[in-house]
Formats: C-alpha cells, structure tokens, sequence
C-alpha cells in the first residue's frame, strides 16, 4: 500500500502524516460526539507501516457501517438509531 492509494481511501474523512518518530498516523477531520467515542471510533489512529494503519481506518469504517446498517435496520427513534450524522457514511 502507498500513501497515495491510503490517502485515496481514506482521504475524505483522515488526513494522514508520518510521525516524527517513525511510522504513520491519521487524524479524523471532523470532531465526534462523545456518543461515537463511547462506541469506539477514535479521533486518531496510528500504525508502523501504511498497512497497519489501513488495517486500522478499515476498522473504523467498519464500526461507522455497522452503525449505518443498524439504523437502518431497526428504523428512526430506536436506541441503535446510528451513528451521530458526522459519523455517518456519505453518498
């Protein structure tokens, strides 16, 4: 994986930088309620290589997406209504 193809994944919602010390990190671009931190997404993700660091935002679209789907399926006003709208995937 490239930073460019990282940066073309991601991109949209992670500005991504190496550390100083070694390795990558990215940084989300919009806050988030402390509603989507208590469900596990993160401000920040780091990893040694641009791999791990995929491995990481992968996760954290994962988590974004089965918030998404859980709205969705359960329907507007139930507890698992989704994810805050910053959270949510855009079309």
């Amino acid at each position: 994986m490239t930073l460019n193809e990282l940066k073309a994944a991601y991109g949209r919602r992670w500005s991504i930088s190496a550390s100083l010390g070694g390795g990558w990190y990215a940084v989300r671009r919009e806050d988030l309620s402390l509603k989507s931190l208590q469900r596990g997404l993160s401000h920040v993700r780091c990893g040694q290589t641009l791999e791990e660091l995929a491995g990481c935002l992968a996760a954290e679209k994962r988590i974004e997406e089965q918030w998404w789907t859980a709205g969705v399926l359960e329907g507007p006003g139930s507890a698992a209504s989704g994810p805050p709208k910053q959270a949510r995937r855009r079309e």
